[in-house]
């Protein structure tokens, strides 16, 4: 339900959208919206001068009789709550950023007190490698009781929360922060990932509803991005690209930055390469990498236990051959079969669980320490 204060704050927001300024200057003017309210409904708005125009033109228009009654039915009939900054249930995390949204719009279930939240962010031309790795990253994070946060682009953000998703009866498993309306769905062809998320994670925005998908909203879209994370895993990107930005935002932010290396004849490997040889971002590996960095909260502290009979054929085989000791590519494809385009993907897979581990070489080895079968 959407109360006075929300009411007022909508109103305000209304006016200034993303000119954070403007509205934290009329807060800071008025301790008390209501006499705001009073102030334009009476055509008093010599205190509203550090507004511009076109706020104090859209301040009156939101304060006409209706107007609010019927934007506040919009919402409610289109399933869209609102958590403003004075709330208990906005984000603790996102209230740490230089300029933390005043209003946010959602569509689903937006947990304040996440435990474990991770941007997964990359290209949107993704290798098949790159999809791969975004969707294991993904459910293994659900899985160990983390929640996903990306942007619902095509590519990267859209595979990771493809992969938390698949985790079933997980709470919280994913988080999209939308560049648009919380009912414009952008790109298209993520209509029934947008559906998905709505239902079993959360869709936020910050953006009035119709809002289009402009290339100037991106850049606010990508600071919530890294604002509601603990850190940010780019998994491909090029040299420039919105997954560096985002990199760079949550540095600014204080916050981890983790970056999964490629070829170094790939493209779009060239922005995570790149990240990891300047020192902005760690190189990870392995959902334990990253784990690792937050031990402290409770996460990698005991082993995880994995049943024998819930792996793949391959992977049991892959287990089976690693119990005697560590082997590289070419002893597990003849000892395990498969052919490379099977095994390769199993391998990273079997990684990035925790499973096993790499060692230098392409030398692979069982990891107990953050694993046990059973």
């Amino acid at each position: 339900m959407i109360d006075d204060t929300d009411r007022l704050e909508l109103w305000l927001h209304y006016a200034t959208s993303t000119r954070y300024r403007q509205f934290s200057a009329v807060r800071e003017e008025y301790y008390y919206l209501e006499e705001a309210w009073e102030d334009v409904q009476k055509g008093r708005m010599g205190r509203l001068s550090m507004l511009s125009e076109e706020s104090r033109k859209r301040l009156k228009e939101a304060a006409a009789d209706g107007f609010m009654d019927r934007y506040v039915r919009w919402l409610d009939k289109n399933g869209v709550s609102v958590v403003t900054a004075s709330s208990y249930r906005y984000p603790a995390l996102l209230k740490e950023i230089p300029d933390p949204p005043p209003v946010l719009f959602c569509k689903g279930n937006l947990n304040e007190d996440m435990q474990l939240p991770l941007a997964i962010v990359g290209t949107r031309r993704c290798t098949d490698y790159g999809k791969e790795v975004a969707k294991t990253f993904g459910r293994e994070l659900v899985k160990a009781g983390g929640t996903v946060v990306s942007g619902l682009a095509t590519g990267i953000d859209g595979y990771a929360a493809l992969g938390a998703l698949s985790v079933e009866g997980a709470q919280d498993p994913t988080v999209a922060v939308l560049g648009c309306g919380i009912d414009v769905v952008y790109p298209k062809g993520n209509e029934k990932l947008y559906a998905a998320i709505a239902e079993r994670g959360c869709l936020v925005t910050e953006f009035l509803p119709k809002t289009p998908a402009l290339p100037q909203n991106f850049p606010f879209r990508n600071r919530i991005i890294s604002g509601l994370s603990l850190g940010v895993l780019v998994v491909e990107a090029g040299e420039r690209s919105g997954a560096s930005i985002t990199a760079r935002l949550a540095l600014e932010q204080g916050r981890e930055v983790f970056a999964v290396p490629g070829r170094i004849t790939d493209l779009m490997s060239a922005g995570t390469n790149g990240m990891i040889r300047r020192g902005e971002a760690k190189l990870v590996t392995g959902l334990s990498d990253i784990l690792e960095e937050f031990g402290e909260g409770g996460f990698g502290e005991e082993a995880q236990q994995v049943a024998f009979s819930d792996l793949s054929p391959l992977e049991q085989r892959i287990v089976k051959a690693l119990e005697t000791g560590e082997k590289n590519e070419d002893e597990l494809l003849e000892t395990c079969g498969g052919g490379v385009d099977e095994l390769i993907p199993t391998l990273t897979g079997l990684t990035f669980s925790g499973i096993i581990k790499q060692l230098p070489g392409s030398v692979y080895a069982l990891d107990p320490l953050q694993t046990t079968i059973v």
